[in-house]
């Protein structure tokens, strides 16, 4: 688990894997195809360099294709591409939840809600990287854990908030 942790830790502060193509010191990375990941790990810092310029890195591994990008780009196109959250005003408090997603939260006041809310998205994360991600009906969450992997908690009470912060409140 801690290997897995530090792994988040890193994916948070630099690169994701993604897919398309890259030039990059005298060398056309073009097609996944063409670029192996022996290639990649041989041209390891020009690779950051290109993908830190927002050039994709292309490559593949036996028959998978990945590729190199900033996490800041992942997190943009997830954030965008993962349903946001659903924010309830309850009688007595605040519900948010994830349709189609087994993540919720309650609290008294919208604030604690919503920080509950990133703790059980941080749990379900963890549990979906140890085990779920084997599970047929989890299968559907990966886009949502790649957005809580490259997401600090801060971005993720962002997105969770809504749009410019005004969340699209619901009543019980």
């Amino acid at each position: 688990m801690r290997a897995l942790a530090a792994e988040r830790c890193v994916q948070r502060r630099g690169y994701v894997l993604y897919v398309q193509n890259v030039h990059s010191m005298g060398f056309v990375m073009n097609a996944a195809k063409d670029l192996t990941a022996t290639a990649v790990r041989g041209s390891w810092a020009a690779s950051l360099n290109a993908a830190a310029d927002r050039r994709p890195v292309v490559f593949h591994r036996g028959d998978q294709d990945f590729a190199l990008l900033p996490a800041q780009l992942l997190r943009d196109v997830l954030r965008r591409t993962v349903p946001a959250p659903e924010i309830i005003a309850e009688d007595v408090g605040w519900t948010v939840l994830l349709p189609g997603h087994p993540v919720a939260a309650d609290g008294m006041t919208l604030d604690e809600a919503l920080r509950d809310f990133v703790s059980a998205l941080r749990d379900y994360a963890d549990a979906w990287d140890d085990r779920l991600h084997r599970a047929p009906n989890h299968q559907h969450a990966a886009a949502l854990v790649q957005h809580v992997s490259v997401s600090d908690d801060d971005e993720l009470l962002a997105w969770a908030s809504g749009p410019d912060g005004q969340p699209a409140l619901q009543q019980a």
